[in-house]
């Protein structure tokens, strides 16, 4: 693995477990971020293919760099004909051996051309780990996120039986009627069939999870660390300017560097090769008067195409005309992707302030009526629907908290896809 590689993988894997870093925290039968990443980055199915590409545009950067083989020739000549040329009593037979010179540092720019091959292998290499990395943090989010709802699911539950054991009491002493028993069992029903759903969801993306690196079935039992503790963002302009660096990018220029050589090699293309030979000739004077019997001689020859009309022209304008077209791509892509990155920015950041203000007054609101309510309930105050309608406005705000810390989270996975860096402000001058 070369220097720039090393480097690269290392900050691909700080991508994501820097700004999830509240995931570290592990315990037995836990699983954090960072393990997943690394476990992903080891054993991914969608990588694997990339070790037969490499190795493949290695072997073709090898072919590129051999010489042409030498030509063996052999030419009949004056036999099978009439009069003194029938039969073979008159055959010359001549052996050349031949080789083709190649002009213009052709084998040279093919090399180069392979190169470059062998590079945008590589930089599709690093555009592949940063999907695998980006699309497990984003499965493991997707995880997390299930697994605060169940936990969610089971407090509902508790909540449903709490309230049940308070309208049994009502109904002892008359003061609530069977109907709310009814409400009471109804909710602890709704409460029990809704935590199996989401225990059901969990599972799902538990093993979508473990499918990252290829395993059937998840060896973890939760995923460790705390999904509010959502790091800051940097500034826009902070993320704008790592996409000038990011892999996507990358690519590109690595593209740019494939499309150099095959101008180069077009170009070389049309310098004329040479082509030199030597042999030896045998010649028959039986059908000579006299003839003793054969002679030989030697004879050489020198071939090189004259570039009148095929000077290589039109492919060495293609060649051009490619080169062009990547830079043009480029462009296009860095604009396309700054859009996106902004798109990307500003639902990160509204994330952030949805999950703060779900998280701060109205949950705090709405966790004080509760209470109130509870015990009003309990004195005769209040109805089971006033009750119910309190514990379902908990229950929901805190549902839709978890949902929007995992949106902020889901968000800087991509925003991280994107500029190969840490969300976290102040990160994109560290050097890994």
């Amino acid at each position: 693995m070369s220097l720039r590689s090393a480097r690269l993988l290392a900050c691909l894997i700080a991508v994501s477990a820097a700004s999830l870093a509240p995931f570290s925290a592990q315990a037995a039968g836990d699983l954090s971020l960072s393990e997943a990443l690394a476990r992903a980055l080891r054993d991914s199915p969608e990588l694997r293919p990339f070790s037969y590409q490499r190795r493949a545009a290695e072997a073709e950067k090898l072919q590129a760099g051999l010489h042409p083989n030498p030509e063996l020739g052999a030419t009949l000549e004056n036999f099978a004909g009439t009069g003194d040329v029938r039969g073979v009593k008159s055959l010359e037979t001549t052996l050349t051996l031949s080789q083709l010179i190649e002009l213009g540092g052709k084998r040279d720019r093919r090399a180069d051309a392979a190169a470059a091959a062998l590079g945008g292998v590589a930089a599709d290499y690093d555009v592949a780990r940063l999907d695998v990395l980006s699309e497990t943090a984003r499965r493991y989010v997707d995880a997390a996120e299930a697994q605060a709802q169940l936990d969610l699911a089971k407090q509902s539950i508790d909540l449903a039986r709490q309230s049940g054991e308070a309208v049994e009491k009502r109904i002892r002493a008359g003061a609530a009627s069977t109907a709310e028993r009814n409400r009471a069992r109804i909710a602890l029903l709704r409460a029990q069939l809704d935590a199996q759903r989401t225990e059901g969801e969990l599972d799902a993306r538990r093993v979508a999870l473990a499918a990252m690196w290829g395993q059937g079935a998840p060896d973890f039992s939760t995923l460790s660390g705390d999904l509010y503790d959502i790091p800051p963002l940097a500034g826009f302009s902070e993320f704008a300017g790592r996409l000038e660096t990011s892999p996507d990018l990358a690519k590109f220029a690595a593209e740019r560097r494939l499309r150099e050589a095959e101008v180069k090699l077009a170009q070389a293309e049309a310098v004329p090769d040479l082509t030199i030979g030597a042999g030896v000739r045998r010649l028959n004077p039986g059908a000579e008067v006299g003839g003793t019997g054969a002679d030989y001689g030697l004879v050489a020859s020198l071939e090189l195409p004259l570039p009148v009309f095929n000077r290589n022209q039109g492919k060495i304008a293609a060649a051009q005309e490619r080169l062009g077209q990547t830079e043009a791509e480029r462009d296009a892509a860095l604009l396309r992707t700054r859009s996106v990155l902004y798109g990307l920015y500003q639902a990160a950041a509204q994330a952030r302030r949805q999950a703060e203000a779900l998280r701060g007054e109205a949950l705090q609101q709405a966790e004080q009526a509760l209470t109130l309510t509870q015990r009003g309930f309990a004195n005769g105050r209040f109805s089971f629907l006033e009750l119910a309608d309190a514990q379902h406005q908990v229950l929901e705000l805190r549902g839709q908290a978890i949902s929007a810390s995992a949106d902020a989270r889901r968000v800087d996975a991509e925003i991280e896809r994107l500029t190969a860096q840490p969300i976290v402000a102040g990160a994109a001058g560290a050097t890994p």
